[in-house]
């Protein structure tokens, strides 16, 4: 159940992070007990889940992590992708990479993959992807992430998330 909830709020996070919701912002009395501390810029986050929270006056904040900052492991049901050489590491609307065996940093979604730098809309499929069909519609996965393709009115084709399996 825990995991389905951190599953949840970091699906909301990215959907209020990528639709530009400014509005809408979380607040805490703190962090989980469990949150490990990581400095970035002199400040210090506490980090979750893949969830990330920032110090807002005696408070918190539900905060996008900032490139630049590194973990010393990925969330749960991250997703990899490799573009080139580079192997990207997604999860929660935030992409990875790998920097040394126990070091992870955000960096900016891959232009390779998304569409105005939402990585949940995806121009093309990595290499890999498998087609299944659930209830005669056609999906894409890739690792526990399912893809839709749409058709913009242009006739543009995409790829947009629709689901994740853990």
């Amino acid at each position: 159940m825990k995991t389905l909830q951190v599953l949840l709020v970091m699906t909301l996070i990215a959907f209020s992070m990528y639709t530009n919701a400014q509005s809408s912002v979380t607040v805490i009395r703190r962090p989980p007990r469990e949150s490990k501390i990581v400095v970035h810029s002199g400040v210090r986050y506490h980090y979750h889940g893949g969830v990330y929270y920032k110090p807002y006056g005696r408070q918190y904040v539900v905060v996008r992590p900032p490139v630049g900052l590194r973990v010393n492991v990925l969330p749960v049901g991250y997703t990899s992708i490799t573009l080139g050489r580079v192997p990207y590491f997604y999860v929660g609307g935030v992409y990875y990479v790998q920097r040394a065996p126990r070091s992870y940093e955000v960096v900016e979604p891959p232009k390779e993959l998304s569409i105005n730098n939402n990585p949940s809309q995806l121009s093309a499929l990595p290499e890999g992807t498998q087609s299944v069909y659930i209830a005669g519609k056609k999906y894409y996965k890739i690792n526990d992430t399912y893809y839709e393709k749409s058709v913009s009115e242009n006739g543009n084709e995409s790829y947009v998330v629709v689901g994740k399996v853990e």
